[in-house]
């Protein structure tokens, strides 16, 4: 039986931080640069995973359900977080999952997720494209179903709340807030409601440009689109959905031994990397600038 979800959120770390950062090339323009540390939330349930999940839980609650049914990849932070959720707060998980049975060579995200009690159903990448063909195949009528990602219409509630914390901590509107961009649940849940805020997305996947198309139909407020509060960069993937390069991991160990924060290949690394590429041409002087750190670390 699900676990009341309020009482869950008494643990917490909301509203969670946001950081100041230091560089010379920040004082040069004369902008400030913070990190919303949303990978402190919660150990296994962090980042931008919580927020999209939150409100698909509450209301596979509200309809009954004590089962859920999601997609991912074998490294997905979000198999990784609702197998986590489905531990914590006492629903059942089934994963269907791209790529190769578990086994002793598994990722550790698939290894974390069976330790959970997730049952996995594997299947290949040509029937993985095809996600409504799957869930008439493996969807039981007892099971509720998480979209991939959490991406969807009530996951724009989660990041709402967010850049509601944001705007409070800081007293005042950012000019732009930086994020990954995977699934795009999150930098539609931004888009939506950043009226003041640009809104600058780094897609960490290789030949994704059908995402922007996915973002604008979520997002519910379409003078946010018309308006162009938004920029998808496309061609930091570093070769595509988890790899990584020898310019990206460097970069990585010296981020953590400049700032002391820890930041994965997978998603906020690529971004962080993405923001300081493009610092001398796309920002502008005496702003401020969010960076959204969206956990993913194991």
């Amino acid at each position: 039986m699900c676990k009341d979800m309020f009482d869950f959120e008494k643990i917490l770390n909301l509203p969670s931080p946001l950081e100041p950062i230091t560089d010379t090339a920040f004082s040069e323009k004369g902008i400030k640069v913070y990190i919303k540390r949303d990978d402190l939330i919660h150990p296994q349930i962090s980042g931008n995973k919580w927020r999209k999940l939150k409100y698909n839980l509450l209301e596979a609650q509200k309809q009954g359900f004590s089962k859920l049914i999601t997609f991912g990849g074998a490294h997905s932070n979000h198999i990784y977080a609702v197998a986590a959720a489905g531990k914590y707060l006492g629903f059942e998980t089934r994963g269907i999952i791209r790529g190769d049975e578990l086994n002793g060579q598994s990722s550790i995200t698939l290894q974390y997720a069976h330790s959970c009690g997730m049952q996995m159903v594997f299947v290949s990448r040509e029937a993985y494209r095809h996600k409504d063909n799957l869930l008439e195949t493996y969807k039981r009528e007892d099971e509720y179903s998480v979209p991939e990602g959490g991406s969807n219409a009530l996951a724009l509630q989660g990041v709402g709340e967010m850049y509601e914390e944001i705007v409070n901590q800081l007293g005042y509107t950012p000019d732009y807030i930086f994020c990954p961009v995977g699934s795009g649940g999150t930098m539609a849940g931004l888009i939506n409601v950043a009226n003041q805020t640009k809104i600058m997305g780094v897609c960490v996947l290789k030949n994704a440009r059908y995402l922007e198309n996915e973002i604008l139909n979520l997002v519910e407020n379409k003078a946010n689109v018309a308006g162009r509060n938004y920029e998808i960069f496309w061609d930091f993937h570093h070769g595509g959905y988890a790899k990584n390069t020898p310019e990206l991991r460097a970069f990585l160990e010296n981020f953590q031994q400049m700032n002391g924060i820890a930041i994965e290949h997978v998603y906020s690394g690529k971004m962080f990397y993405a923001f300081y590429e493009l610092l001398k041409t796309h920002i502008r002087h005496n702003s401020t600038l969010v960076l959204i750190h969206t956990g993913g670390l194991r």
